[in-house]
């Protein structure tokens, strides 16, 4: 499986570790140059640095056409809705993951069918589950 994670912090970083074992290539979008490095250390990894926030150009070098699912997992819930939103309804990927840390745009969100999910117990868990289900 091919996966698109939009974020390189500790939440990105974990759920990268956890899905290794599922994927077959893992590309990893963010603004930091030291922690995408890191996290493009294994084979199955790569990166791809943002200088602007999420614009189609970044999606199509880091090939969202290829890829079965996209996880938006950034510290900005704004950034990982407009991410999720244009891999779910611009490039029609159709296991796409947002996280969301406001209870209220959770809520708006989810009620317009995008999968959201927040910091909780378990999150990798309901990650994996998310993008395995569909």
């Amino acid at each position: 499986m091919r996966i698109l994670v939009y974020g390189c912090g500790e939440l990105a970083s974990g759920a990268v570790r956890e899905l290794l074992a599922d994927a077959t290539q893992i590309t990893v979008l963010g603004h930091e140059r030291s922690q995408l490095e890191r996290l493009s250390h294994d084979s199955k990894v790569s990166a791809v640095l943002l200088a602007e926030p999420v614009m189609c150009d970044y999606l199509m070098e880091a090939g969202i056409s290829q890829a079965q699912a996209f996880l938006a997992l950034s510290s900005d819930d704004h950034e990982n809705l407009l991410a999720a939103q244009i891999a779910d309804r611009m490039f029609g990927i159709s296991r796409v993951v947002c996280h969301v840390e406001n209870p209220r745009l959770q809520v708006l969100y989810a009620s317009q069918g995008l999968n959201v999910v927040s910091y909780a117990m378990g999150i990798l868990q309901d990650i994996r589950y998310s993008i395995n289900a569909q």
